[in-house]
């Protein structure tokens, strides 16, 4: 997280560490951090810490409320940003920066002191002032008396050993952000030289095509390993088929031993057998055809049918598909039919492959679906990217026009977030300098940010109270509200009142901000009982520069019993 170094005043050198949400700075009053200085308001500023963002806003302070000396309303402000409020300079640093030793918050800082001596020369030569030399003796922070605006006037120099302790407060880069920078500064400045040659539509197009031609070719990939399997086991089935037949069709011949009526003919006219023979299981010789008769053709598929005694089938090469089937025949030794012949086809696994004509055919239509659906996802995605931008100009030509420093676009995206608060930080500090210096003359004032206005608001109504804007959304409430209602700001904060358990409560507001926009400049009222009590709701339209009804202020107060 962040704190606030106080750099001036009784306070130098002191540290306060920032919460989340709201840090009231002030004199006195319920300020969380008490600056003592007679020229600072009892309330003075405020800074609201999220997440990602810190947010200073001045509370109509009597001398103003300035960063890096510029005079705000409202700022966003970073590390290393100066604070001036009055005569105290404070400066924002990162909550695990190295802090002065044994110095409570409560006893003003000791001097530095320079040793030998030297005097302090006038406000208005701090600034040309080179640091000096010589042997130091560190007791605590310097401290600068100065008059006015004095963050225009001071030059504030760290102690000594500051660079050395943030030189040994750096992480370690994981090897995760290494790869991060690395894409960041030396892959992606040749994709953004592109923006330059190029318009984003066109770059956008080109992307999409290039991932559509991608998809397409590397789709191909799987699919031909579908189809190479597919073919496998389907040219086994055929290898198989035919062995059986084979062994069928020459089963009469080899039990009746004659071996010259053997026949494989039929199975070689089959699409795709490349070989078709019988062989001996005792030797594994061939015995039909006539031509092959003799021969021996031990391989890696007779061997294993030889052993098997059963059908089989093996895959020979990328190619070839091998099977086998038993023939039995009678042995008068063990009196059972046991197997004494094997017929073997060879299967060519290339008769089952698709054409190029058909495969080209599928590549073309696979090609024509995804361009389809890419040009789809171009025009969403153009759009997409374009839409905050074309908002986030229209805003600031509103702006400009209403003299306004509120700009806003609901997309939650960090990078597009925090140009909008850019954006609104220039508009605020174009306008307050223009109202200070009378250049677009004095009615131009800067405004405030509405929702944080509605939530002083209703913290300063003590009956319960709720604001929310025309689109049913939930601006601020209060804690009666909260009670009352049974529910919780964290809750509702930022969404729709439809959300209120009590449809009841729902149902009246809905009954009176409808009248409200009919007549924008009357107070409305109606009743809703509850389970106790009795209560009044009152509900007032605030309208925006246009003179149309945008926020809805309501309040319940509750009927006494001497009123009913």
């Amino acid at each position: 997280m962040w704190s606030v170094r106080v750099l001036s005043g009784q306070q130098t050198g002191q540290i306060y560490d920032l919460k989340p949400g709201k840090n009231i700075f002030g004199r006195g009053g319920v300020s969380n951090l008490k600056i003592q200085s007679l020229g600072i308001s009892k309330e003075h500023c405020e800074i609201h810490v999220y997440k990602d963002k810190m947010i200073i806003v001045d509370l109509k302070s009597s001398n103003g409320t300035f960063v890096n000396g510029v005079k705000i309303q409202n700022s966003i402000i970073r590390i290393g940003d100066k604070i001036s409020l009055f005569d105290v300079i404070l400066d924002i640093i990162p909550t695990q920066d190295i802090r002065p030793k044994n110095v409570s918050k409560t006893v003003p800082a000791v001097q530095k002191v320079r040793k030998p001596p030297v005097a302090v020369p006038p406000v208005n030569q701090m600034q040309n002032l080179s640091a000096p030399t010589g042997d130091w003796s560190v007791q605590g922070p310097l401290s600068y008396p100065q008059q006015g605006n004095a963050a225009l006037q001071m030059n504030y120099q760290q102690p000594a050993n500051y660079t050395t302790q943030q030189q040994a407060a750096v992480p370690q880069i994981s090897f995760q952000q290494k790869v991060e920078n690395y894409v960041e500064n030396v892959l992606m400045p040749v994709i953004y030289k592109l923006g330059i040659i190029f318009s984003f539509r066109q770059i956008l197009l080109g992307v999409v095509i290039i991932f559509i031609f991608m998809a397409t070719i590397l789709s191909t990939i799987p699919l031909t390993n579908i189809i190479k399997e597919s073919n496998l086991e389907e040219a086994g089935k055929r290898a198989k088929s035919v062995a059986r037949a084979v062994a069928k069709y020459n089963e009469q011949a080899l039990l009746s031993g004659q071996l010259g009526n053997l026949s494989v003919q039929e199975a070689l006219k089959e699409e795709g057998i490349k070989e078709a023979f019988i062989i001996q299981q005792s030797d594994g010789l061939i015995v039909a055809p006539a031509e092959k008769t003799g021969r021996d053709v031990s391989n890696s598929l007779t061997l294993v049918a030889r052993r098997e005694l059963r059908a089989v089938f093996k895959q020979l090469d990328s190619n070839t598909i091998g099977a086998s089937f038993p023939i039995a025949v009678y042995d008068p030794a063990s009196g059972e039919a046991t197997p004494k012949y094997h017929a073997i086809v060879t299967y060519d696994v290339s008769a089952l492959n698709f054409d190029n004509g058909r495969l080209i055919s599928l590549f073309m239509q696979s090609l024509v679906i995804s361009s389809i659906l890419g040009l789809i996802v171009y025009f969403l995605f153009a759009r997409l990217i374009e839409f905050p931008i074309k908002n986030l100009n229209l805003q600031i030509d509103k702006a400009l026009l209403e003299k306004s420093d509120r700009t806003e676009v609901a997309f939650d995206y960090p990078v597009f977030q925090q140009l909008v608060s850019n954006v609104n930080t220039i508009l605020n500090r174009a306008w307050s300098g223009a109202s200070t210096q009378g250049v677009l003359g004095a009615d131009i004032k800067p405004q405030q940010n509405k929702d944080l206005e509605f939530s002083n608001l209703v913290e300063m109504i003590s009956h319960p109270a709720i604001v929310v804007d025309i689109e049913q959304r939930v601006i601020a409430l209060n804690s009666n509200f909260e009670q009352l209602s049974q529910t919780s700001k964290e809750v509702i904060l930022n969404q729709s009142y439809q959300t209120i358990a009590d449809s009841a409560l729902v149902q009246n507001m809905d009954a009176l901000i409808a009248r409200s926009i009919q007549s924008p400049f009357e107070k409305q009222m109606d009743k809703i009982p509850f389970s106790q009590f009795e209560c009044e709701v009152y509900c007032q339209a605030f309208l925006d520069s246009g003179g149309e009804p945008q926020y809805f202020v309501i309040t319940l107060v509750q009927i006494k019993a001497q009123d009913i």
